[in-house]
């Protein structure tokens, strides 16, 4: 009879711990705006999936991402009506096809969806890649025209929070001299801990101007950069329409502008070429510049030693 009621014992208890495991919530991080739209926030959401399902788990998260965020402040990424078309997977690369309604995204407002979207589901097991594809057909960069392809959830770094502590990298960046005739190098360490790119980074630094007292600054601090990214060697930056209204269109100003921007730019090892934008379009007079095409590096406006 013990035996028996032990037996019983046992069973109940083995039900009890199914009941239980079969409880537990899974808990994803899904990543949102902020309330300035420059950056990413992660915001954890539980569910009753495992992620044994990748599909399912997938369907899920981008549900979440069309949704408004449970915090205060932050901001849904993708745009109102935006569905999961498809869902596939090829090894640790995810495909999800999304509708157009995705391109109702401002162009920031696009590169932080795309980010946000491939660090949200990178925390499903077993994927580590993600290609977005919209109404069928492959994601293409507003700013440069280019297919993005497959994207590592590796290749960007999203928040203060999120970064690897005390990542810094040494930029190379370029100021005219006190007669406006050259440009000299001036080395500068910089700490890589938010959703700025790299090429924004150096934007951003030429903006603040040069340490030294001997050097001008060129680049406006108060220029806006709609976006900049690097396809294929050619960084496209996009940049306000009032630009031309913030750098004088004499020869030497917009010569020492451009230049400021495409030698510090090429001094990055994946930028061969820099292809300036203005609002979005190629083809702008620019002082006695046209810029319809990617500029090279200026060897020769480097000041030598």
């Amino acid at each position: 009879m013990r035996n028996k009621l032990r037996g019983a014992a046992a069973v109940v208890l083995a039900l009890l711990c199914l009941c239980s495991c079969g409880s537990e919530k899974k808990a994803f991080n899904i990543y949102y705006k902020n309330a300035d739209g420059d950056a990413l926030v992660k915001e954890e959401h539980k569910t009753e999936l495992t992620g044994a399902d990748r599909a399912a788990t997938v369907e899920y998260l981008i549900g979440e991402l069309s949704k408004s965020p449970r915090t205060e402040g932050l901001i849904n990424v993708l745009p109102d009506g935006t569905k999961l078309l498809d869902v596939s997977f090829m090894g640790r690369t995810a495909t999800v096809d999304l509708s157009e309604e995705y391109y109702q995204n401002t162009e920031v407002d696009e590169m932080l969806a795309r980010y946000a979207i491939v660090n949200t589901l990178g925390e499903v097991d077993g994927v580590d890649n993600v290609e977005i594809l919209i109404g069928g057909e492959p994601l293409v960069s507003s700013t440069s025209g280019a297919v993005i392809g497959r994207i590592s959830k590796n290749d960007v770094v999203l928040s203060p929070q999120d970064s690897i502590a005390d990542t810094t990298e040494t930029l190379v960046l370029y100021f005219p001299d006190s007669e406006g005739q050259y440009l000299v190098p001036e080395e500068r360490e910089i700490e890589l801990q938010s959703t700025i790119s790299t090429e924004r980074l150096v934007l951003s630094e030429l903006m603040k101007g040069p340490s030294s007292s001997s050097l001008v600054q060129v680049v406006p601090a108060d220029l806006k950069v709609i976006s900049a990214e690097t396809k294929d060697g050619v960084c496209f930056v996009n940049l306000s329409g009032d630009l031309l209204e913030k750098v004088s269109s004499g020869s030497s100003s917009t010569t020492m502008f451009l230049y400021s921007i495409v030698n510090s730019l090429t001094e990055l090892s994946k930028v061969d070429s820099v292809q300036i934008l203005v609002d979005g379009r190629t083809g702008v007079e620019f002082g006695n510049y046209v810029l319809d095409a990617p500029i090279e590096k200026n060897q020769s406006l480097i000041k030598e030693d």
